[in-house]
């Protein structure tokens, strides 16, 4: 019969495990406001080492530091090298909405094993407010923070150093994922291990009241409790170092100071349950009966307690010191300090932001193990069966959601034209969220469309001006220049109105429901420059140099002008200027240790191209280059004292550009590049460059 119930409870948890995960793998789009950005950061972080994608490594840079937000990232980053960017978010998603529900059975029987029917309250829990704002690192640590106190209450009693190297590992996974759940994890490992030693010291006492041991005996025997506490405590000093040392960088960097939340707020957040409403308050129903019936079992609870303090203790006068009060009272003491650094604590200020959010969840999770309900079997059937309801429900709102919002991203993903790579998009406004037609309402909480432009910038590989995640510390890249002229521009519906210029620079190519794609007008060659030649030569050099006869200029800031010529990227770049007067209009040139991008504007056609790159009279240097997305040079090295060398490629010029990236990958002295002169031969005929018939020039 135990067995047969133990089969009905494993096949529940299974089949609730799958309904709960067909959301994620169902919809092409899994609705959040955050998830596409991280979709594309990763996506960044697996493309940056590419030096032909230029527009990425311009914009952005990476930022290697380990903060304690890595962990989907990292995971995302991996994933992407096997899946489609899609995929990769689904099995994020399920490892959030999977580990906590089981995290919290894991959880709860380590504790108790007569209580894990609360574990359901993960399935409710799993769909919350943040995994709808796509904070899938905080997400994941709620699961990493319950798997380590439940494996630390199993050993606990008898710890070896091998545990000790297990609770470290899930440390250390819990910091790099979120710093919130780590702090709380560390202040709630040492209240229990302190709570459960004072717990077995006063028990001690008073059972051994009556013995003829003596007093200093008896004391020094419950004192004995306190050892295995005392080495734990002296275990976890690395652990309070990491969390000091990164809450002092936090204070430093950003004050102790942040944005409080209104009394009245809080109380009406706390008592509707809104950690658990993200789209709209329909969940808010759900959320009050699901605190009912935590009031319900906090009653069944005492009345437990109650009837097994008078059917099983043996001294009347112990009752209240030895039956009523019992280990598990620690989850209640913690539940209600949590509740207090939830009314306390700022919504936002040094350490991010929605820092009630985060406590609100853990208020009730941490609080299940001291629920006792087993009155009789039958509550136990009732209790699940009211969450397993409860946890289904909530689950068909969000799918009835998702099913009307994937309509609305569809429709506003579905813009055509941006086929260009090594661009950059742009959005009007950078976070837009507005009325979901297929809804008939604006999401209330909860911004689906918020960087779901993401999304195509990542299908098309370029670079993203409204990246929010490169505006802050605790992400894996930064805005090397956010003030590049976007190639493409994106304006949502709300905004047609404030930008009415926009059509001096940039031209309609697409819309639909939603926004509206602009592309940047490209100017044809410039005529007046290859009217009649057969090609051109640019000679890279000081300003104060001397141009070869016949070679056009190019210096460290000739921007590129579109139409002409010029350096794409603005990566600082020296002069070398030749001491020899005789050899100077052939020595000069330009030296870099970032990659330089050179772009020539010229007519379609097959070209040859011959460069000569050199000298330094004081480093070695090293030169690749990639022309129109194509490696031409590799690991061409010229050691100090050498003449400059030439090389020549043969290019196809179908997008009436030429661009040139030119780096050094060089370890040790070879770390720069650099570049003599550049001359560009068309191949087609000497009468190549002469204006088609009915041009106009400029």
């Amino acid at each position: 019969m135990k067995a047969s119930r133990l089969s009905i409870g494993y096949i529940t948890v299974i089949a609730l495990l799958v309904i709960h995960l067909l959301p994620v793998w169902c919809f092409k789009y899994f609705p959040t406001q955050d998830g596409a950005s991280h979709i594309y950061n990763a996506y960044v972080l697996k493309e940056y080492h590419k030096h032909e994608n230029y527009r990425l490594r311009e914009v952005y840079e990476l930022n290697p530091t380990l903060f304690p937000n890595w962990t989907s990232h990292a995971l995302l980053l991996l994933l992407l090298y096997i899946f489609p960017p899609l995929i990769c978010e689904k099995i994020v998603l399920t490892l959030c909405i999977g580990l906590l529900p089981l995290s919290l059975f894991y959880f709860l029987n380590s504790v108790e094993k007569e209580n894990t029917v609360f574990g359901l309250v993960g399935f409710i829990f799993a769909y919350n407010y943040l995994l709808h704002m796509g904070f899938y690192n905080f997400v994941l640590s709620m699961s990493l923070f319950f798997f380590t106190v439940g494996y630390w209450w199993r050993v606990k009693e008898n710890l070896r150093w091998i545990n000790v190297v297990v609770i470290y590992i899930l440390l250390l996974a819990t910091y790099f994922t979120h710093y919130h759940s780590y702090a709380l994890l560390i202040i709630s490992l040492t209240f229990f291990a302190l709570f459960s030693s004072v717990y077995g010291v006063l028990r001690e006492v008073w059972e051994n009241k009556k013995t003829t041991h003596p007093p200093i005996h008896r004391f020094k025997d419950a004192m004995m409790k306190f050892q295995p506490t005392l080495i734990f405590i002296v275990t976890l000093l690395p652990a309070y170092f990491i969390f000091f040392s990164y809450y002092l960088y936090l204070v430093n960097a950003h004050g102790s100071e942040g944005d409080h939340r209104g009394f009245e707020w809080l109380i009406n957040y706390f008592f509707s349950m809104k950690s658990l409403v993200s789209f709209r308050d329909d969940h808010v129903l759900i959320g009050r009966m699901l605190l009912t019936l935590f009031g319900f079992a906090f009653v069944l609870t005492v009345i437990n307690r109650v009837r097994d303090n008078q059917k099983q203790s043996e001294f009347p006068d112990e009752r209240l010191r030895t039956r009523f009060v019992t280990q598990t009272d620690g989850f209640l003491i913690m539940a209600f300090l949590v509740t207090a650094m939830y009314f306390i604590s700022p919504w936002s200020g040094f350490s991010g932001g929605w820092l009630n959010d985060r406590f609100h969840l853990y208020i009730f999770l941490v609080l299940l193990p001291f629920f006792s309900i087993n009155l009789h079997r039958y509550i136990n059937y009732g209790v699940a069966g009211i969450l397993i309801l409860l946890s289904l429900w909530h689950l068909g709102y969000n799918v009835h959601t998702y099913t009307m919002l994937n309509r609305d991203i569809t429709n506003a993903l579905s813009l055509e034209g941006m086929d260009e790579k090594h661009t950059i998009l742009q959005s009007i406004p950078g976070e837009w969220n507005g009325f979901s037609d297929s809804l008939g309402f604006e999401p209330k909480y909860v911004e689906p469309f918020g960087h779901i432009e993401c999304l195509l910038a990542v299908k098309k590989g370029i670079a993203y001006l409204n990246n929010y995640e490169a505006n802050t510390d605790h992400f894996p890249l930064r805005y090397k220049r956010k003030d590049l002229p976007a190639d493409f521009i994106i304006v949502w519906r709300t905004e047609y109105h404030d930008v009415e210029g926009l059509e001096e620079e940039y031209e309609l190519v697409d819309s639909n429901d939603y926004n509206r794609l602009y592309r940047r007008k490209r100017a044809l060659p410039d005529t007046q420059l290859w009217k009649g030649v057969v090609g051109l030569a640019f000679d890279m050099q000081p300003r104060d140099a001397e141009t070869a006869p016949g070679f056009i200029p190019v210096y460290t800031d000739t921007v590129f002008t579109d139409g002409k010529y010029g350096w794409v990227t603005q990566s600082e770049m020296d002069d070398f200027k030749s001491e020899s007067e005789d050899q100077q209009m052939h020595r000069d040139s330009i030296l870099g240790k970032e990659d330089g991008v050179f772009r020539v504007t010229l007519p379609n056609g097959t070209y040859d191209v011959i460069c000569y790159f050199g000298l330094s009279e004081s480093d070695p240097l090293e030169v690749n280059l990639i022309a129109n997305g194509e490696k031409k040079i590799k690991r061409l090295q010229i050691p100090v004292g050498s003449d400059r060398i030439s090389k020549t490629y043969r290019i196809e010029v179908t997008d009436e550009q030429l661009t040139q990236v030119i780096y050094s990958r060089g370890k040790g002295e070879y770390k720069k590049w650099g570049w003599c002169s550049c001359t560009i031969l068309c191949i087609d005929g000497d009468m190549r460059f002469n204006l088609p018939e009915g041009t106009k020039e400029r």
